[in-house]
């Protein structure tokens, strides 16, 4: 009897999300989820020389979800970045224990329309990935989530 790759792949990766699945269905969300708690929304103390976008003031807050806390980020800067820039700091009473760090859309230039968002122990918000040749001019930060250590 003849077996193709794919029918046996997908019939080993058929019963673990069947498993999964049925687990989480039969789950009450509280129990699935560990609770969900969201922190308010809080301004990011901009550095000079960044401005927030109208309607787009950029904020922070912590979420936790299953027992797993989650930075999220909203909003947009403007700014003229030619090197890796200190661009905020968190709100007083919010420092990471490590350091936090995922992707924000910024500016096509040169094919490149992504930047590293990072925030340090000390609470310093740094965009990465500017120079002189393919400088940033926006960032939007609301698809940045990232756990919170």
């Amino acid at each position: 009897m003849s077996q193709n790759r794919r029918s046996i792949l997908g019939a080993a990766l058929a019963l673990p999300a069947a498993v999964a699945a049925g687990s989480l269905l039969a789950a009450t969300p509280a129990a699935a989820a560990g609770g969900v708690v969201a922190d308010a929304w809080t301004d990011l103390v901009l550095e000079p020389g960044i401005t927030a976008q109208a309607g787009a003031t950029p904020q922070i807050r912590l979420i936790t979800i299953a027992d797993t806390t989650f930075l999220q980020a909203r909003g947009a800067v403007t700014c003229s970045l030619n090197a890796d820039t200190k661009i905020a700091t968190l709100p007083a009473g919010l420092k990471p224990t490590w350091y936090v760090r995922a992707a924000a859309p910024r500016n096509n230039s040169q094919g490149i329309n992504a930047c590293r968002f990072e925030v340090n122990t000390a609470g310093s918000v740094t965009i990465y990935g500017a120079n002189t040749g393919n400088p940033i001019t926006w960032v939007q930060f609301d698809s940045v989530q990232a756990i919170w250590r």
